[in-house]
């Protein structure tokens, strides 16, 4: 009977070649997050839509009022939404919503008349609240050239300066007006800084020039022109032009999820909330929602357990209710560790398992000293984790995504199928030992001793049970090996790909102790259930027939627990670095950053947190169709679905993703690439002149 023990929460030195998938899809960061039924958006969706238009001019309201009001929304906002306090809260904050647009009305919203008089208000809205910035930029090398002002415009947006951006989106349109991606990317940046009527009429002239091809990333560009015209529609209160743009967005790109969150904001307002309840639960995340491919099962007529594939694991039983995305839809799961547990050698007769009894005493002691130093290592890093600063809001998200995830694993249908197998055969180990001695009557020895009148009548009767009875405990462990040996293969397998993910070292070796003492713990606790029996012989040895004729010098191979390595940004589709203007953006498997050399005139303009609200966006930026890009020592070609994103909010970058597509081959020797700091290097100069500004109302919180 296997003792409880208690559970832990918490390439080699020789070249391999590894392939760099052909791979067309985004990994999208987002996609990680754990989502709310839809029932919890119903109390939410009308503080997030504002249907009744009880907006208020935020530069009238004094910075004591709006603190207050911005500190309200931030604690009811941070509740769940079925939270007493919440529920007692939300009518104050509404309350003074409404005083407040009553004391510092918003004006109407006045639609200019021409595409120039909209160009003219936007200028003049520049020249009035960022006066300085205005003057550093026009005083620029970039205001003298279209394509300048345009890049210039998306190193803004990547540095979450909206305003500076309408800056070089200006100047680009004025030097190059039939540029269709000029007005669409200024229209969004409009919305965003609350110029309605202005974004409206510049989407509107967008509209007439616009192409019907693809944009960054290979989004359709007709779908981000209506996404930000839905945006701006709905801010006009225009609900049924709003939702007809959007729905247009969302069928033509699935990947807009800022569509999605517009579409569930319209749809509030129309009173179709049952809707509204699925496009918000469905806007948090990147991706649209998928039914995974099912899981490989194993072949019931194999001699030998099948290869499992635990990358395809999922649950397909309600995608859309499905609170995490499979592991393999979110991470890359290409470097797990193979593993394979010791074969134990078990008694073929009762005299066997008294030969052995020392030699498996002597085992588990050793396996237990190993799981207690795991265990002491494991809280040392878990104290060392706790004193550990945390990183940027949008990176520890995703490393808490990806140690969820870890946390999970036996939710993984294949995972779970093999686990529920060994726990099964595990009782059956159990039930022949329970069988043996241990039940609470009607079992075989003490029933023996109760009816046998003498020794002789006992042995007789004690010596064939206990043969017959050996014999069904060692069967029962032999299939219990096969399925133990199976699940671990497969948990390990994950959790190992998993860990690899984690660039940071303090999380990759909380992880990687996590799966070592997992497997630690499982072999033991086997290598348990042989002692056990052993000892239960030894208590009846005047039954066994016969001694042992040898005993092997070790009963079980070594326990081998390969490590993966940490990310180090050598994944095919998870990493990119490039510089674009004064911007340099880096991003792998669990860590991102967007940093300027120097500001420069940028800096001159106010941040979108002191400013703009709750307003959010998005900027794509793609990379050139058939270029060049260097890989390690070779050479690939690259698609036009290339490229990355990043998602800017009041409170800083809340989302970023990343599309790599190649097929060359690079020698990888201990994580690096022949030599190469990254397997992908900076691709600056492969960047198109494609890119998207995005804007968006924001997830619901």
């Amino acid at each position: 009977m296997k003792r409880a023990l208690p559970l832990l929460v918490l390439c080699s030195a020789a070249l391999c070649s590894t392939a760099l998938a052909e791979s067309a899809s985004l990994r999208a960061w987002s996609d990680a997050r754990s989502l709310p039924p839809e029932a919890s958006f119903a109390a939410k969706l009308p503080s997030f839509a504002a249907c009744e238009g009880a907006d208020f001019d935020r530069s009238k309201v004094s910075t004591d009022a709006l603190s207050a009001y911005d500190n309200m929304v931030k604690l009811v906002t941070s509740m769940k939404a079925d939270d007493p306090t919440r529920l007692s809260l939300e009518p104050t904050l509404a309350q003074m919503r409404v005083n407040y647009a009553k004391a510092a009305p918003l004006p109407a919203v006045q639609i200019p008349a021409t595409l120039a008089e909209a160009l003219k208000n936007a200028q003049a809205w520049l020249e009035k609240n960022e006066a300085a910035g205005w003057r550093a930029f026009s005083a620029s090398e970039d205001a003298k050239d279209a394509k300048k002002a345009s890049q210039a415009a998306l190193a803004a947006a990547m540095l979450g300066k909206p305003n500076a951006a309408l800056a070089a989106l200006l100047t680009a349109q004025k030097l190059d007006p039939q540029n269709a991606q000029h007005l669409v990317n200024l229209g969004g940046v409009l919305n965003t800084l609350g110029l309605t009527g202005e974004a409206l009429v510049v989407l509107d002239a967008a509209a007439k020039v616009s192409k019907n091809d693809s944009g960054a990333l290979g989004w359709s560009s007709a779908a981000t022109l209506n996404a930000n015209r839905g945006l701006t529609l709905a801010d006009l209160r225009r609900w049924p032009d709003a939702e007809k743009a959007l729905t247009s967005a969302v069928d033509s790109e699935p990947m807009l999820a800022e569509a999605r969150l517009g579409l569930a904001r319209v749809l509030t307002c129309q009173g179709k909330t049952a809707q509204a309840a699925k496009f918000a639960r469905a806007g948090l995340r990147r991706s649209p929602s998928v039914t995974p491919p099912p899981a490989k099962t194993t072949d019931p007529q194999a001699t030998e357990p099948a290869t499992v594939e635990v990358s395809e694991a999922a649950s397909a039983k309600d995608v859309n209710a499905s609170a995490h995305l499979p592991a393999s839809f979110t991470f890359d799961l290409s470097r797990g560790q193979d593993f394979t547990m010791p074969n134990l050698k078990l008694p073929q007769t009762p005299g066997d398992a008294l030969a052995l009894l020392d030699k498996y005493q002597k085992l588990h002691d050793d396996l237990h000293a190993r799981w207690e130093s795991l265990r002491k290592r494991s809280e040392d890093v878990e104290a060392r984790f706790r004193r550990q600063p945390a990183a940027s809001p949008l990176v520890q998200a995703r490393r808490e995504a990806l140690w969820q995830a870890f946390l999970h694993v036996n939710d993984e249908p294949t995972v779970k199928r093999l686990y529920d197998s060994h726990h099964k055969s595990d009782w059956e180990v159990s039930k022949a030992d329970m069988d043996f001695s241990h039940c609470e009557s009607g079992c075989i020895m003490p029933e023996i001793s109760i009816k046998a009148a003498t020794a002789e009548v006992k042995r007789a009767l004690c010596v064939p049970a206990m043969l017959s009875q050996n014999d069904k405990w060692r069967s029962a462990m032999h299939a219990h090996a096969e399925n133990l040996g199976a699940y671990l293969k497969a948990s390990y397998k994950l959790h190992t790909a998993l860990a690899a993910n984690f660039s940071d070292p303090l999380w990759h070796e909380r992880a990687s102790l996590t799966a070592e003492f997992l497997v630690t713990t499982e072999f033991m606790g086997y290598v348990g259930e042989a002692l056990h029996w052993a000892k239960d012989i030894r208590s009846y040895q005047d039954c066994v027939a016969s001694a042992a004729s040898s005993v092997p010098d070790k009963v079980a191979e070594d326990l081998l627990t390969p490590r993966a390595d940490p990310c180090k940004a050598v994944f095919d589709n998870m990493s990119l670095a490039f510089s674009v203007h004064v911007v340099s953006f880096r991003i792998s498997c669990d860590s991102m950053n967007v940093t300027a050399v120097t500001p420069g005139w940028i800096g001159a303009f106010g941040s979108i947190s002191e400013k703009f609200a709750t307003k959010e966006y998005t900027v794509t930026v793609g990379i050139q169709e058939g270029a060049s890009v260097g890989v390690g020592p070779a050479t690939v070609g690259v698609k036009s679905q290339q490229g990355a994103y990043v998602s800017w909010g009041a409170s800083g970058i809340t989302d970023a993703g990343v599309s790599i597509t190649t097929s060359a081959k690079a020698n990888v020797k201990d994580g690096a690439t022949s030599g190469a700091q990254d397997v992908l290097k900076d691709v600056s100069g492969a960047l198109s002149d494609k890119w998207s500004f995005i804007a968006s109302p924001g997830g619901v919180k």
